[in-house]
């Protein structure tokens, strides 16, 4: 079920992770410029919420030197000054992207790392006539972009960071992974986002066979783009080397 990217080929689109890091350090508004400005496909941004109620991008749920982001006064102009270059609003990341693709060609690749924020996560997107696109490992953030926002894709995530687990949690997390089928059902995902090494054979069909989208996160070595980015079983690729996964699928292959 391979989405078209913009020069009509079947072929996976690329998602440039964190705004990627060949032009610009990733997770910088300078990164997130740059993609716009070279009309990325999609561009994928990580959001949480602070202590008082504002929408951040950022990747850790702790900030070395702020604490957890979750008790930010985001308000506070101490705390933006003391963020800057690390943490910064979502609305001056939406900002840079109209200031840079005005044309709104690049799609918002929406990484949800808590649930509650999806909704309005989402509706910030569509107010800006951008597309978007969602995927959490948070089951209740896919069931509430599905209720709220029925033609908004948003894929279930497998491949859950394992720190913090107990070893039984871990077992059932990795047991779920290799077997995700029941949990994409239960949360009514329209896909799903696999780490590369859980994007095997068995998800690969099943996912043609129930018409859901796949994307394959995070692709870096030459070899692997290559890899992923030539099959029709696979909707996009989340990369950090944005630039030369785009040049590998032109040419089909490393050069």
């Amino acid at each position: 079920m391979s989405v078209p990217n913009t020069a009509g080929s079947s072929r996976p689109r690329v998602s440039w992770h964190r705004g990627g890091a060949e032009l610009a350090p990733y997770a910088t508004l300078a990164a997130f410029a740059s993609a716009a400005a070279h009309e990325a496909e999609l561009i994928e941004v990580d959001v949480r919420r602070t202590a008082d109620g504002g929408l951040v991008c950022v990747h850790d749920a702790d900030v070395p030197g702020l604490g957890p982001v979750s008790a930010l006064e985001w308000t506070d102009p101490a705390v933006r000054r003391a963020a800057v270059g690390r943490v910064f609003g979502f609305e001056e990341f939406l900002d840079v992207l109209d200031e840079h693709d005005p044309g709104r060609v690049s799609e918002v690749h929406l990484d949800v790392k808590e649930a509650g924020l999806e909704t309005e996560a989402v509706e910030r997107v569509l107010e800006r006539s951008r597309r978007v696109v969602v995927t959490s490992n948070e089951h209740s953030a896919i069931r509430a972009v599905r209720h709220d926002h029925p033609g908004v894709p948003a894929l279930l995530t497998i491949g859950r960071d394992a720190r913090g687990l107990t070893r039984s949690e871990l077992a059932l997390v990795r047991l779920g992974e290799l077997l995700p089928f029941r949990q994409i059902e239960r949360t009514g995902a329209t896909g799903v986002a696999a780490h590369f090494l859980l994007a095997g054979r068995l998800l690969r069909e099943w996912c043609t066979r129930h018409g859901m989208q796949l994307l394959v996160w995070t692709v870096d070595s030459d070899r692997a783009l290559a890899r992923w980015l030539e099959r029709d079983d696979v909707d996009v690729v989340t990369t950090n080397r944005p630039l030369a996964a785009l040049a590998i699928r032109e040419t089909g292959g490393i050069g």
